[in-house]
């Protein structure tokens, strides 16, 4: 009985963990466009259904503000170490970001942002 109850848990869990690798590997989850240009942030990086008066949210060596299609980032300094969860914890997006203004398309949701071991909750709305 044990054999068969830990055969069947054993069988879930990697069911679990394939679907994650799975959806890491996804050629349709979001890349991260680099905005060249100098400067922080212009009212040219927002997408048109954007306000106006959009709020940048200073973080720490860091700030962003978000948008209905996503986050936008501006890293004032090069080596951040950049990942982007969903709300159930599934990890969306990974990766080394230099210095410059960056990019994330998401959509609309909640989202945790984790930079430099430094863990935000992002809402785009």
């Amino acid at each position: 009985m044990y054999r068969t109850f830990f055969i069947f848990l054993l069988s879930v869990l990697m069911y679990f963990f394939q679907t994650e690798l799975l959806a890491q590997n996804d050629p349709a989850r979001p890349s991260v466009v680099k905005i060249e240009g100098a400067g922080q942030f212009s009212r040219t990086d927002a997408d048109k259904s954007a306000p106006a008066n959009q709020q940048i949210i200073l973080a720490e060596g860091f700030s962003y503000y978000t948008t209905p299609a996503g986050i936008y980032m501006y890293f004032p300094r090069p080596n951040n170490n950049v990942r982007l969860f969903a709300l159930t914890g599934q990890l969306i997006w990974s990766g080394e970001l230099v210095s410059g203004r960056f990019f994330i398309p998401t959509g609309v949701g909640i989202y945790f942002l984790r930079v430099n071991n430094k863990s935000y909750k992002v809402s785009c709305k």
